[in-house]
């Protein structure tokens, strides 16, 4: 069996990198009201390793290559079921979301195994994937440490939560099937959808201490 390489010591982006989880746009990045002083936010992270992203649902369709082209402006490198090794130490995968609305275009997103074949087997791994569906998590198996998902927005409105909790294994927080099994991290973002509200919930940027075991 597998042994994971890294031990979460406390849950609160990853050994001093950040990491976007998706759905950074929403639908059109023509809606950025202020996108200048957006790309300003995105250069202002300090970030040891760089500052990494995946595409979620709300950040595909006609001005897809806008907001690649923006992310890439703004010093954000996006990992489109691509992989970066981090300084020797971790592979950090970004994977493409299943369901994005208006699509992806030409991209298309691959089988997970197709992607791990070409992965240093020695090297923990952390993927990015937006969405934390219950297929998509045992899909990875031992091949993953670490899944970092968002998507839920924790309900984002009380009681939607109650919803997404039975929708979800996990639809908030911290979650690991078995000993063997990936952890599995879901934040409720920094953002909201739909209305500009929350209830019940809270906007977050989610801390993650990792230690070689």
């Amino acid at each position: 069996m597998r042994k994971h390489k890294f031990k979460i010591i406390l849950i609160v982006l990853v050994i001093t990198g950040s990491c976007f989880a998706g759905d950074i746009f929403n639908d059109d990045i023509n809606l950025l009201r202020a996108p200048a002083k957006a790309m300003d936010l995105f250069k202002s992270i300090e970030s040891r390793y760089g500052v990494y992203a995946c595409l979620g649902n709300h950040d595909g369709g006609k001005t897809l290559d806008g907001m690649i082209r923006f992310l890439e402006q703004s010093n954000v490198k996006v990992l489109n079921d691509e992989y970066q090794i981090i300084d020797d130490r971790f592979v950090l995968i970004g994977r493409l979301d299943p369901s994005p609305i208006g699509g992806f275009g030409g991209l298309r997103r691959k089988g997970i195994g197709d992607i791990l074949a070409s992965v240093d087997a020695n090297l923990p791994v952390i993927v990015m994937d937006h969405t934390p569906s219950n297929s998509i998590i045992e899909q990875y198996g031992k091949g993953v440490d670490l899944i970092l998902s968002g998507h839920t927005h924790g309900g984002q409105i009380f009681p939607a939560n109650l919803i997404t909790n039975a929708l979800f294994v996990v639809d908030y927080g911290h979650y690991q099937k078995d000993a063997g099994s990936p952890h599995v991290i879901v934040t409720s973002g920094a953002g909201t959808w739909g209305p500009p509200m929350r209830i019940g919930t809270n906007s977050e940027i989610v801390c993650i201490t990792l230690r070689n075991q």
